[in-house]
C-alpha cells in the first residue's frame, strides 16, 4: 500500500487504465494547478477518476493514492483539500 500520492500522470486511456480498482483519494489538475480533490470507496478509484475526467474536460493530469478503506480515503480527501485549496467549483 502506497503512503504517498503517485507521480502526476497525464490524462490518457493508458494511464487511466493503470489506476487500481480499490479505495483511494485523487487530485485532478489543469496545468500545474490542482482543481479537484476527490475520494472513492468500495473498489471504485479507477471508475471515479475516469468519470471526473470525462465531466471536467479541462483536466490535464491526475495523481492518486490507494487506500485500504473508504474511511481512510475520505479522511485523506479532507486533508488534501485543506492543504491544496483547489478551485473545485470552477472546472
Amino acid at each position: 500500500m502506497s503512503s504517498r500520492m503517485t507521480a502526476k500522470k497525464r490524462v490518457s486511456d493508458t494511464n487511466l487504465s493503470k489506476v487500481p480498482n480499490q479505495s483511494g483519494v485523487y487530485i485532478l489538475y489543469r496545468g500545474s494547478k490542482s482543481k479537484y480533490v476527490g475520494s472513492a470507496g468500495a473498489g471504485r478509484l479507477q471508475d471515479r477518476i475516469k468519470q471526473q475526467v470525462e465531466n471536467k474536460r479541462s483536466v490535464t493530469s491526475f495523481q492518486y493514492r490507494p487506500t485500504t478503506s473508504e474511511r481512510e480515503a475520505r479522511s485523506l480527501e479532507a486533508q488534501y483539500r485543506d492543504r491544496l485549496n483547489p478551485e473545485q467549483k470552477k472546472i
